[in-house]
């Protein structure tokens, strides 16, 4: 054996993996096959080691989940410190709002499974925006407190339909639930449906926007009961 060769490659030494580095590996097998079932076994496979080894990095799927969830969503929030930064805080934020939904398209099953551990790994996040808020001139920690929740409750809403695929209703059950309505709640419904197909393209940017307008009229209402 050369002796430039890993120490980690010696026959009859089992490979020795980071936690780092099984966070990588799970979140490339997430976002190669979204469908893949994050399990510590997947997740040991990913990596070539024993389902049991992992527990020396994590405590249990819930705190793989969080690292992982971390991991992936790392790229959401704009790289400039909220109070140094160029652009507005309402540019800042449409960024922060857009990329995590995107982002959590891309990981749906992953998405699910943060928001039914025991994670705190939001608090990352709500506390980038409350930097955001105090930069804006926001009045109060009361203040900043409902305009982090406004935000992060809306974003995450949208995040949990859109990873839960509640897309288009095939078409015939959406005539079966029509004939359950009386004529007039199913007129109603049939002249609103191809409304709601067109949101569904652009139904969450305006979504952003509402919310940005919202937390604007917060922030000035604030001001003026100083």
């Amino acid at each position: 054996m050369a002796a430039s060769e890993p120490a980690l490659n010696r026959r009859g030494r089992p490979p020795r993996f980071s936690r780092e580095q099984i966070v990588e590996a799970v979140a490339e097998m997430l976002l190669a096959d979204p469908s893949a079932p994050l399990t510590i076994a997947r997740a040991a496979e990913a990596v070539g080691a024993k389902p049991m080894s992992l527990y020396r990095h994590f405590t249990d799927r819930d705190d793989l989940v969080a690292a992982v969830t971390a991991h992936v969503f790392a790229g959401t929030r704009p790289d400039q410190v909220p109070d140094q930064a160029d652009e507005p805080w309402q540019e800042q934020l449409r960024y922060w709002m857009t990329s995590v939904y995107r982002r959590a398209q891309e990981v749906p099953q992953l998405v699910q499974l943060a928001a039914t551990g025991e994670s705190a790994e939001w608090l990352m996040d709500s506390s980038w925006l409350a930097k955001v808020f105090e930069a804006s001139g926001a009045a109060d920690d009361a203040t900043i407190a409902e305009a982090v929740y406004w935000v992060a409750t809306t974003t995450m809403g949208h995040v949990l339909i859109a990873a839960a695929g509640h897309d288009r209703a095939p078409v015939g059950r959406v005539r079966t639930t029509l004939d359950r309505l009386d004529g007039a709640d199913a007129d109603r419904m049939r002249r609103l449906l191809p409304h709601f197909d067109v949101m569904r393209h652009d139904g969450f940017d305006r979504v952003v926007e509402w919310t940005i307008a919202g937390v604007e009229e917060l922030l000035r209402s604030s001001r003026r009961g100083c």
